[in-house]
């Protein structure tokens, strides 16, 4: 399997993928979404709201806000012992961070609350963006709420998921027939083309390499041209996988995590397949 960077930043990974089956690939896309843990808002203790919101619509708010969790991943229990402790009403300091809020309207005006302004009790799991606003006040409203964060996993929510985009697709496979291409007389395929795959160079129409990655299948190309000289599939084995952070963790962490969680349970399955039929092969 041959993997290339084509495009990393802070928050987002493409890579192409080579020689790889796609139920493998669409495995590893899923465990981006549901398997890699993150820390996020579980609990809301609210001592106080006179707000015009209800308690259950400010705690889903407060759920939602991506946490740093690079650190995280070290210094807390796992997702299932915590989620057990905090059934059992145990906020225990190696499961749980707690974050507090507390705010009051102005005078004449009003008063925005936003992300920034939880006080964590972990400066290493605080919320990514502090300008995610959470609630306004108004004169004499008031808030004050205790919150409390721990890791879990994408797919006992959506909360825990630390990707807010996770896709594949094939890599095109655009062919042209010189001898049945109509070309001058006909450039309709250049012209419906979304993404310039198809140029004029040298005199015919040819497909630009440089930009068929970036071809989206749509086959129009192939649908407007009259004398059928254009042909439009996917290379097997090949595919392009794209993700977006929510920020808890780097694309490189995320990475490496899901593929950590997707060897785990392939051993863990072995393993079972073993003991349970006595089958022992490698």
């Amino acid at each position: 399997m041959d993997v290339e960077v084509l495009k990393r930043d802070d928050v987002s990974l493409k890579l192409l993928v080579k020689g790889v089956k796609l139920h493998l690939l669409n495995s590893l896309r899923r465990a981006l979404i549901a398997e890699v843990p993150v820390m996020a808002v579980d609990y809301v203790v609210f001592m106080e709201n006179s707000s015009v919101f209800y308690d259950e619509y400010i705690a889903h708010r407060l759920a939602l806000i991506p946490l740093s969790s690079e650190r995280a991943l070290e210094k807390y229990k796992s997702p299932e012992e915590c989620r057990e402790a905090g059934e059992r009403g145990i906020f225990s300091e190696d499961c749980f961070v707690k974050l507090e809020l507390s705010g009051e309207g102005v005078r004449g005006g009003v008063k925005t609350l936003y992300a920034g302004d939880l006080v964590s009790g972990d400066p290493d799991v605080k919320p990514v963006h502090d300008k995610i606003p959470i609630i306004q006040l108004l004169e004499n409203q008031r808030i004050k709420l205790e919150a409390y964060a721990r890791l879990g996993r994408g797919r006992e929510h959506i909360k825990w998921s630390p990707v807010s985009v996770a896709a594949h697709k094939y890599v095109a496979n655009v062919k042209i027939d010189e001898g049945k291409c109509a070309y001058p007389k006909c450039r309709r395929c250049i012209e419906v083309c979304p993404r310039q795959v198809i140029v004029e160079k040298e005199g015919s129409i040819k497909v630009d390499e440089g930009k068929l990655l970036e071809c989206s299948l749509c086959r129009l190309c192939e649908t407007v041209c009259p004398s059928e000289a254009v042909k439009v599939s996917w290379k097997e084995g090949e595919y392009i996988l794209y993700f977006e952070s929510t920020g808890s963790l780097t694309p490189k962490r995320i990475l490496i995590e899901a593929a950590r969680v997707l060897e785990d349970k392939l051993n863990t399955f072995k393993k079972a397949l073993v003991e349970g039929v006595g089958y022992g092969g490698s």
